[in-house]
């Protein structure tokens, strides 16, 4: 029985020093490889998943900056005409002197005012938040003088 119990142990032990062997050669031999590679691997990543472009908005700087021109009212109308066109929401319609009347007889200081608080379903400064006062006063005078 003695003999039956050696053979078994010394395949065990063959087969433990050959996995040994072969995981000190992965740890210690393979490690430089697997490096480089990876390395490689990385740059072609990170040389792929570069952005392609930029998006620059400058006329919003430009306008919050006040370094920009002055637009004119009929330049600011095209913000204005999605309702002021149709006269949707109660909004005074484009070129409607019945419209426009009352707003004309309390002057365009009062108008402003209204417009620059916001009324009903018109935001305040009508949505346009990057206009200053003056260009209002161009677009409120450019949709009076519409009337005419």
């Amino acid at each position: 029985m003695s003999q039956g119990s050696k053979g078994p142990s010394k395949l065990m032990l063959a087969i433990w020093l050959i996995v040994m062997v072969f995981i000190a050669f992965k740890f210690f031999g393979g490690s430089s490889d697997e490096t480089s590679v990876g390395n490689t691997t990385d740059s072609a990543t990170l040389e792929r998943i570069q952005p392609v472009g930029e998006v620059r908005v400058e006329s919003a700087v430009a306008s919050a900056s006040g370094s920009g021109a002055e637009r004119s009212g009929a330049e600011l109308y095209a913000r204005c005409q999605g309702c002021h066109g149709t006269g949707a929401m109660g909004a005074p319609k484009f070129g409607s002197l019945a419209d426009w009347a009352p707003r004309i007889e309390r002057g365009i200081d009062d108008v402003l005012q209204v417009a620059i608080a916001g009324k009903g379903a018109m935001p305040p400064k009508g949505g346009c938040s990057d206009c200053s006062d003056n260009e209002l006063k161009s677009v409120i005078q450019y949709m009076m003088d519409s009337t005419k």
